[in-house]
């Protein structure tokens, strides 16, 4: 009698979180990855300092940026695992396809408009509140030109295209084939906002998100979404190195 009960307990467990759904399996094991990925990173950084701090070794002041950029090329991994090579697809069947110029710079231009005019309006309504959306993580990087070299590197290059791949071009459109392409919009731009940690973030990276999926739905292609991404994220970047610059 225990058994049956515990396993109906464990049946309607499931079905509360949606087990049994193949789009909410999906999206449950990559919010898993993601943790695993997170942890994985914060665990070598904090082995890292541990072992600075036991021998008096001095690290490259580039090798958390490295880190992150090995973070980022990690996103291609379920990806390529779960997807590309599990079905024997070709890269295309996630994004890595041509497009209509004309209308996927357009689009990107729109949107990359859009995006810019509520980031503006939402970082006056964080500095009303002394608030800031993200921290500065350009020192992460290293210093001098070098380090915005790499930072350029990793936030305007790998990252958008591996987190483009990873969001729009994998989670995205897995989850139009399930549950719909308003929910899949939704899911998916929750787990991107909630990736990137701080609660301040989340409303302009969720946009972001969604905007970033409209555009794959739009143009059939995730490089015009991988162009914004990138352009956004570059001048996040310079404006961070050079504002130091100018207020001096």
């Amino acid at each position: 009698m225990l058994v049956s009960m515990f396993m109906r307990l464990l049946t309607l467990f499931r079905h509360f979180l949606f087990l049994g759904n193949p789009a909410f399996r999906l999206f449950f094991r990559l919010v898993a990855f993601m943790v695993m990925r997170c942890s994985f990173a914060m665990l070598m950084l904090l082995g890292l300092q541990l072992y600075q701090y036991a021998t008096g070794t001095q690290w490259s002041p580039r090798l958390p940026g490295i880190l992150v950029l090995v973070a980022e090329l990690g996103l291609l991994l379920p990806v390529w695992l779960l997807g590309v090579h599990k079905y024997r697809l070709p890269w295309a069947s996630v994004g890595f396809k041509s497009f209509d110029l004309s209308r996927g710079l357009g689009l990107g231009c729109l949107f990359f408009l859009v995006a810019f005019a509520f980031n503006f309006a939402w970082s006056i309504i964080l500095a009303l509140l002394h608030l800031r959306a993200q921290p500065d993580i350009l020192p992460l990087f290293g210093g001098g030109i070098a380090g915005l070299l790499l930072a350029l590197l990793v936030g305007a290059l790998v990252a958008p295209i591996a987190e483009e791949a990873f969001f729009r071009g994998y989670l995205f459109a897995g989850l139009c084939q399930h549950v719909g392409f308003r929910r899949a919009i939704v899911l998916s731009a929750m787990l991107f906002a909630l990736v990137h940690i701080l609660p301040t973030s989340w409303p302009p990276i969720f946009l972001l998100g969604v905007l970033f999926a409209l555009l794959y739905e739009q143009t059939g292609s995730i490089w015009p979404a991988v162009i914004v991404h990138g352009a956004i994220n570059a001048i996040a970047f310079l404006v961070l190195y050079f504002m130091p610059v100018a207020g001096g």
